[in-house]
């Protein structure tokens, strides 16, 4: 009898540490001159599917001197990025994308973000805000 109920637990406990996050994985990250946060949300139930949701913020007093910018996103599952975009009046860059992935991206994960504007370059991670 204790050996059944052993197993019995021991099932419920596996499965309880398997179960899905409720709600995006939230990403933030700060540099000199930036402040991003990108929140994700797996579908990989639904197919290989992953929606992200990007917001950059330019630190500095006048946003139109950045111009034209890039940046690009890299995490254990993959890269993203976007080129020859621009920040709104207020700093501001966000954008919503889906894309395929070939694996679910965790908590844990530390994904790392690169940006380019005019001559520079800014490299800096992006950890879980949980």
């Amino acid at each position: 009898m204790k050996k059944i109920f052993f197993i019995v637990f021991t099932m419920f406990l596996m499965c309880g540490c398997q179960a899905k996050d409720k709600g995006p994985l939230v990403f933030k990250g700060k540099s000199e001159n930036w402040s991003v946060e990108e929140k994700v949300y797996s579908n990989l139930d639904k197919g290989n599917e992953e929606n992200k949701k990007i917001i950059l913020e330019y630190k500095g007093n006048d946003a139109k001197s950045v111009g034209d910018f890039e940046f690009k996103v890299e995490s254990p599952n993959g890269q993203w990025g976007i080129a020859d975009i621009q920040l709104n009046d207020k700093g501001v860059f966000m954008n919503d994308s889906k894309g395929p992935v070939s694996k679910k991206i965790f908590k844990s994960d530390e994904l790392k973000i690169i940006i380019n504007w005019k001559d520079k370059t800014e490299s800096f991670p992006l950890k879980n805000i949980e």
